[in-house]
């Protein structure tokens, strides 16, 4: 049989599977008490984004009823955008985390659920088959659980665990994937720890002048900030810049900062490192800050933006020139969803059209967006190799009559001749 007709035949012997959203996405965590969920969303040239889909993790008529599927709070995506995780803070002796599988569309499915004695505040994915759960109690030991990930049996294998302090509620990795951060609000420290395999080592545990709410590295990782919240005058964050040796933290001059607001939390970041922006508690306002390439310190830029009321100002993400933030209620300003904003070249965040977009569910808490996958036909999966998975996602695409996904000779049309370009694609492997 001629290699072409032998690849056509392999493509529809073989079922179709899943992968990354072909398209920019966003995806949020709706922390429902009664009722929890995530949303996904295409993120549109102009800054607009149009709903995909929505699952729900747990439903329940009381707080007072156990639901571990309820207060997905933390949500993280995979380095190569296939699979989703949420922890849930549901409050219950027994809470969990799920895994979800995300389409070629941005549509989003669960794929594994891990029940959990005790859950925390933060999730994320080390690698794609390696994921970070810290767990956090106020009363007892904190730790990080690694677990290993299979995609192919969609399961979750326990690894090891790693003390982490008094009160974890923020992780963060360092864009090599060689070091992982973690903070502990009750003792004011922040744990540098070296990522060996599918186990931490202890670098540094360094004291900081906040008691760090949030801790995040920009993207090209040469500094780290932590947010101060109610501590240190109730308007602080602190900087570091990091070692590219070890991944050791040393505080930049005149650190801590002043952040203009009232108890910053969060840190969102451009995609170039130069811009920041500082999501505050009290005042619900995020702030916008240029950050110098080399010292790594901000500069406020005077420009903000005012969510309403406080405490509904919730986790932001950036994508390219835009960034994202959750509003959790609409109590007072009839106002919830998830903001989209075009930043201007004086850094102020200003809504596009529409914002902020309803998720469908109840409390948006914490969103994370993806670029979209990467340009090669023939690696329709987009995980940079080219293989028998890439026609499973070819054949999904053709099937479910996805354009974006089949359409190989960009003709509008899905037929026959797409199969034959895809098999040549296929047979002469991406640059």
């Amino acid at each position: 049989m001629p290699r072409r007709h032998a690849a056509l035949a392999a493509m529809f012997l073989t079922p179709p599977a899943l992968a990354q959203s072909t398209n920019p996405a966003l995806f949020v965590a709706n922390q429902g008490n009664l009722e929890g969920s995530v949303s996904s969303f295409l993120v549109n040239a102009d800054g607009t984004l149009t709903f995909v889909s929505r699952v729900i993790t747990g439903t329940r008529t009381s707080i007072s009823n156990p639901c571990p599927g309820c207060n997905p709070y933390a949500i993280s995506i995979s380095p190569n955008g296939r699979w989703l995780a949420t922890n849930h803070a549901s409050g219950n002796a027994g809470e969990q985390v799920t895994v979800y599988e995300i389409s070629d569309e941005a549509e989003v499915a669960v794929a594994a659920v891990l029940p959990l004695a005790q859950g925390g505040l933060d999730i994320l994915w080390l690698r794609d088959d390696l994921l970070a759960v810290p767990i956090t109690d106020s009363s007892g030991a904190n730790a990080i659980h690694l677990y290993d990930w299979d995609e192919t049996t969609q399961t979750l294998s326990f690894a090891t665990t790693t003390a982490a302090g008094s009160f974890l509620t923020s992780i963060d990795v360092h864009p090599s994937g060689q070091w992982l951060y973690a903070n502990d609000s009750f003792a004011n420290t922040v744990r540098v720890f070296e990522i060996s395999g599918n186990s931490l080592a202890l670098v540094q545990t360094l004291g900081i002048p906040v008691f760090g709410t949030q801790v995040a590295v920009t993207p090209d990782g040469r500094f780290l900030y932590a947010a101060g919240g109610i501590s240190a005058g109730g308007s602080a964050f602190a900087g570091y810049a990091i070692s590219a040796v070890d991944g050791s933290l040393s505080a930049l001059p005149a650190s801590p900062f002043d952040s203009s607001g009232a108890s910053p939390k969060g840190f969102a970041f451009s995609p170039d490192s130069t811009r920041l922006f500082v999501s505050h508690g009290t005042d619900a306002t995020i702030r916008s800050f240029t950050l110098d390439p080399e010292s790594g310190l901000p500069t406020y830029t005077g420009e903000f933006f005012d969510v309403g009321l406080q405490g509904t100002l919730q986790g932001m993400a950036t994508l390219d020139d835009r960034l994202f933030a959750c509003d959790n209620s609409s109590a007072i300003d009839g106002i919830a969803g998830v903001y989209s904003f075009d930043i201007d070249p004086t850094g102020d965040p200003v809504p596009v059209a529409g914002a902020p977009f309803s998720t469908q569910g109840i409390s948006p808490h914490d969103v994370v967006a993806w670029a979209g996958a990467t340009a090669c036909f023939a690696d329709c999966d987009a995980n940079g190799t080219v293989n028998t998975d890439d026609i499973d996602c070819f054949v999904a695409a053709f099937l479910a009559a996805n354009l974006a996904g089949a359409d190989c000779d960009a003709n509008g049309i899905l037929n026959l001749d797409d199969i034959e370009c895809f098999a040549d694609n296929f047979l002469a492997g991406c640059p």
